[in-house]
């Protein structure tokens, strides 16, 4: 009992002095796994850089606990919330003797109005595959975040699924609040790899409607999630526009595959690229456009790099993507 009172007493004064004197901002509670944490608004005027600590102090009233857990997500570099995950309805599915319930995850920009209602199912056990790969790199950033456990009995109650369904809801909006995880690989691609390998499965194939209701899926959560990482965005627009080519919507094709030349601007080294290009190119001739300057631009580039006339093309390059 000494030896924490000291502990206490130890943690407050660190505290204190790092928010003496500033105006303080009022406590929020958001809800999450039975604990109490500061509004967004403080974390966020932390990342002064000149500044680091002369925003936000913690309601005199705060316990240590609460005080602890503030400097813990400033630790963890906690951002205001982007997006909203919903799950507005589950089913329950009976497959060759085997039976689960599926969760709608819908996923939301929030703030503004979003018109792209982009979803994807997914069962408990992909969930607790996500929980197992987030811990292998992150297990001290959720240590305090608590996931479902399995039970053996009632899966198939509403009651339960309605209590897991929210549990999941709490479970990826807290995941997403820390910025190391939301920005991880195990992360962004539980939301599309598995829709993204069927939707080139179906491509390879020839089925070009299934494909491309599969990869404009994703590319819509792909926008939200990772707009920062280009290159998955390249090979989204990329096989898109190679499936609406082959479906004869040429205009459709171009606009893609022009916002994929965009993206790859200022990357002249992609493998994307000129392929990319040149694919725009045949299209813009196919709808009557003056492609006079993007051949020159492709010229410079293969002269610039030294590559021959023997690229692959475009769906080349795409039908590669993605083999499991």
């Amino acid at each position: 009992m000494e030896e924490n009172k000291h502990q206490n007493s130890a943690v407050n004064n660190e505290l204190s002095a790092a928010f003496c004197n500033k105006k303080p901002i009022k406590e929020e509670s958001v809800t999450g796994a039975g604990s109490e944490v500061l509004n967004a608004q403080g974390w966020s005027t932390l990342q002064n850089k000149e500044a680091p600590y002369r925003t936000a102090a913690p309601e005199a009233t705060l316990t240590t606990k609460q005080l602890l857990q503030y400097w813990n997500a400033v630790n963890k570099k906690v951002k205001p919330i982007r997006l909203l995950f919903e799950i507005p309805e589950t089913r329950t599915v009976e497959d060759e003797g085997s039976k689960y319930v599926l969760y709608k995850v819908v996923v939301i920009k929030s703030g503004t109005y979003d018109g792209s209602q982009a979803y994807v199912e997914r069962r408990y056990s992909d969930f607790e595959k996500l929980h197992k790969n987030i811990l292998k790199d992150f297990k001290e950033e959720i240590e305090e975040i608590t996931f479902p456990k399995k039970t053996m009995g009632r899966n198939f109650m509403q009651e339960k699924i309605t209590e897991r369904k929210l549990a999941f809801m709490d479970y990826l909006r807290q995941l997403h609040a820390i910025k190391d995880i939301r920005e991880s690989d195990e992360f962004i691609e539980f939301f599309f790899l598995p829709e993204v390998q069927e939707g080139y499965n179906c491509l390879r194939s020839g089925q070009y409607v299934r494909a491309l209701n599969c990869l404009l899926n994703v590319l819509s959560l792909q926008e939200k999630l990772c707009m920062r990482y280009y290159e998955r965005l390249v090979l989204t627009l990329s096989a898109i526009s190679v499936c609406s080519r082959d479906l004869g919507n040429i205009k459709d094709a171009y606009q893609f595959c022009e916002k994929g030349g965009l993206i790859l601007h200022n990357h002249s080294c992609h493998k994307y690229l000129i392929p990319l290009l040149t694919f725009q190119i045949t299209l813009g001739n196919e709808l009557g456009k003056n492609m006079r300057d993007l051949q020159r631009k492709v010229t410079e580039l293969e002269e610039l790099h030294g590559y021959q006339s023997n690229l692959p093309s475009l769906k080349e390059l795409v039908v590669q993507e993605y083999i499991q």
